[in-house]
């Protein structure tokens, strides 16, 4: 089977006159191309659709395809503790792949409603379901006037959109576009829409569990006066999705092509909370980091703003920052001036620890081999450049390392007396041999990162912790041979994410690709 591999938003880059044009989002976080992690655990095509239904409590999915399409999640989940566990499938074979599978169709949406009772089936297509082009929209459309299926019935290809995540996306767009804009309960059958005037939607990534993400913003909005209309993806049902047309702002974390048809079928505007506009405006790079005091201050500005609460939310946002900042004061104790090492940039929790946190940059660490193929080297210098002029503002002259051995790493974080290293967990171990200490910005972003004044004092909190923590060794994993410059990787995986890197790049063209995370 194919799987579509990419999480990741793709930008189009321009090169010419020496120079990129949009070198910016690389800069958020561009990643390396791992084969593991981009063919398993990475919401392509059909992962991605699986978790906008699963995340939804009364959808259930269909997967239109063969079997081994429905059981690929249950031997690899993106947590081990929380698998896909409803995968209803039409279990395609080769007979159907030649006669086509539309009678398998109808009868795995009858099935499918007949043992869960659902109010959303999802039909998610496959590759071979693809290929031999079944009419899905056709066969929806008949089984539902049999009147045997009582509920909603969507399907996603995964190429209505273009835009990353694959899968993810094009799920939302087609339950908007083929459930929503058809007027089910919200009016637009009688050509209206009853408004919750002056409210907003919060819509954030669902692997990073919304409720916990949210409930900081939502508690400061609802402090300025503006009402929560509906919160996903925290116990979502098909009833909460066709409330979304009613606010009159739907807030997403990144641009997300189903909000912008909100805006055209109902007149829902949208607020991206990582838009790179701003940045291109202002040319300020500390655009970058929605996060933070001052960040989540900004954005919390911005979106009172677009409903005409500006005058509110100045006195409680500055009162909440107040006394966020009267915490963090005792939170941070022992941390200002503490010395910390951070791979690829300033911008995100780098941003938090230098501004809010008080630490200093002792070192800059960029690994830019898969971005020189995709950007001049005058691009990334500007970015490198960028990095270094931010951490100059906050009081850190730091050594800049780029493509370096993990060797020349330990021997500069050693030199410059650096007491933590901001580094994944994947890569951890080669640091804690050696008796550094690290501290993971993937458990930090997915847990706890959020628009809010309280996530840099949880992140305080957490970077004392690190600094406690006793050396840890990792015997079997030191054994191991790895990359000289992707420490991460063994050799052999290292030639592979070359080959991938490859043909990706030959099927989309000179683009840039990164990753965007949650609230």
């Amino acid at each position: 089977m194919m799987y579509e591999q990419e999480q990741k938003l793709e930008i189009e880059t321009t090169k010419g006159n020496g120079r990129a044009v949009g070198f910016l989002r690389p800069l958020i976080s561009a990643y390396s191309t791992l084969p593991l992690h981009g063919m398993t655990a990475i919401p392509g095509k059909i992962s991605g659709a699986l978790m906008v239904v699963d995340s939804i409590e009364d959808a259930v999915p269909l997967i239109h395809g063969p079997v081994g399409c429905a059981f690929q999640r249950k031997i690899n989940p993106f947590r081990p503790y929380l698998p896909f566990y409803e995968t209803p499938c039409t279990d395609m074979n080769d007979v159907d792949v030649v006669y086509g599978g539309e009678d398998k169709l109808s009868l795995g949406i009858k099935e499918t409603y007949e043992k869960y009772h659902p109010n959303l089936i999802v039909v998610i297509t496959t590759c071979p379901s693809d290929l031999i082009g079944d009419d899905f929209k056709a066969v929806i459309e008949e089984t539902k006037a049999k009147g045997d299926i009582g509920c909603d019935v969507v399907y996603t290809t995964g190429d209505f959109v273009k835009s990353k995540p694959v899968g993810y996306q094009d799920a939302l767009y087609a339950i908007t576009d083929q459930m929503l804009c058809n007027g089910k309960g919200i009016g637009m059958e009688k050509g209206e829409i009853e408004r919750n005037e002056g409210s907003v939607n919060i819509i954030t990534f669902p692997i990073h569990g919304a409720g916990l993400k949210t409930a900081e913003m939502a508690s400061v909005l609802s402090e300025i006066g503006i009402e929560i209309n509906k919160i996903c993806f925290d116990h979502t049902t098909v009833k909460d999705l066709y409330d979304l047309p009613k606010a009159d702002l739907t807030i997403t974390d990144y641009p997300m092509v189903w909000a912008k048809l909100m805006k055209e079928r109902f007149g829902v505007d949208h607020y991206e909370i990582l838009a790179f506009d701003r940045f291109k405006e202002t040319r300020d790079p500390e655009l970058f980091s929605p996060y933070g005091i001052e960040g989540s201050a900004r954005v919390l500005m911005e979106i009172a703003q677009r409903l005409g609460k500006e005058g509110e939310a100045e006195e409680v946002i500055e009162r909440r920052k107040k006394v966020a900042t009267e915490r963090l004061s005792k939170a941070k104790v022992g941390l200002d001036g503490k010395k910390v090492a951070i791979m690829g940039g300033i911008h995100g929790i780098g941003m938090t620890l230098l501004r809010d946190v008080g630490m200093m940059a002792s070192i800059i660490i960029y690994k830019t081999q898969v971005l020189e193929s995709r950007l001049t080297s005058e691009a990334i210098n500007e970015m490198l450049d960028i990095n270094v002029k931010l951490a100059r503002k906050y009081g850190s002259d730091p050594e800049v390392l780029v493509n370096p051995t993990i060797e020349e790493e330990i021997k500069a974080i050693k030199e410059t007396g650096t007491d933590l290293v901001i580094s994944m967990g994947a890569t951890a171990h080669k640091y804690n041999k050696e008796g550094i200490r690290t501290f993971n910005p993937m458990d930090f972003m997915l847990l706890h990162q959020r628009i809010g004044f309280e996530c840099p004092i949880e992140l305080a909190i957490l970077l004392k912790e690190a600094l406690k923590k006793p050396q840890r060794r990792n015997p079997l994993l030191s054994m191991l041979k790895y990359d000289p410059y992707r420490t991460n990787l063994i050799p052999e995986w290292a030639a592979l994410a070359d080959m991938f890197g490859t043909i990706r790049q030959g099927a989309v063209g000179d683009k840039v690709v990164a990753g965007m995370y949650g609230m």
